[in-house]
């Protein structure tokens, strides 16, 4: 799971998960980005709690696995973002290699052709 669809499938207002989607864009999946993400994910959280008058014991063994796994969840999203980024980075010098070949190619044939005439 990215970490685009985690921001755009979560219960934030419309508003923060633009503002978070383009930090994540123009910025990458940098710690702070991450952090946000992840302040924002929890104050949605604790929110809700304190609605519910619930109040977590962030020392209970279930809290902490819940905390554990949601760490894991973006870990793995920052992971599998970084890895697209990378490959769409290949992908790119790829092409720009093969475009700069043709056009050594063209440029090429025009000196024969000048050399020609």
């Amino acid at each position: 799971m990215s970490l685009q669809t985690i921001v755009s499938s979560s219960p934030l207002s419309q508003e923060e998960k633009d503002f978070l989607l383009q930090r994540l864009e123009m910025e990458g999946a940098t710690p702070d980005v991450v952090a946000s993400i992840k302040a924002a994910l929890q104050e949605y959280i604790d929110a809700g709690f304190k609605t519910l008058g619930v109040e977590l014991d962030p020392n209970d063994p279930k809290v902490q696995a819940a905390q554990q796994q949601f760490n894991e969840d973006v870990a793995t999203a920052e992971a599998e973002y970084n890895e697209e980024m990378e490959n769409i980075t290949i992908d790119a010098a790829v092409a720009q290699a093969k475009a700069n070949k043709a056009i050594d190619g063209i440029q090429a044939g025009a000196i024969k052709t000048q050399m020609a005439m």
